[in-house]
């Protein structure tokens, strides 16, 4: 399916692990008093449990990872050029890092 949706709205004939829609007006974003829906965000889930085993990671903590990717997307980061790059694996290792206590109660059947 994620490859389906790769090749319709982005024009790539591939899987990937995590697609972003982003839906919202950026103006909208901008004002922390509204209620605003982002967008869509579809992870692939399959490779996302690919992923986590050839880098030995936990699958809930690849998972979380792909959805703070995507998330980003949705709030305007990209990553064409080794500075945007750079800038949203900070943020994304700020937000894993955050996370880290949920992640590691998911992976052993917590809450």
């Amino acid at each position: 399916m994620i490859r389906a949706l790769n090749r319709d709205y982005r024009e790539s004939d591939q899987s990937t692990d995590v697609l972003s829609f982003p839906l919202a007006d950026p103006a909208s974003i901008a004002d922390p008093a509204r209620a605003v829906f982002l967008g869509e965000i579809y992870i692939s889930l399959e490779t996302a449990r690919s992923q986590a085993r050839a880098a030995r990671r936990a699958f809930p903590r690849e998972v979380a990872h792909l959805v703070i990717h995507g998330l980003l997307h949705l709030l305007g980061h990209d990553h064409r050029t080794r500075a945007e790059r750079r800038r949203m694996a900070a943020v994304e290792a700020t937000l894993l890092r955050a996370l880290r206590g949920t992640v590691a109660a998911m992976a052993s059947g917590g809450p």
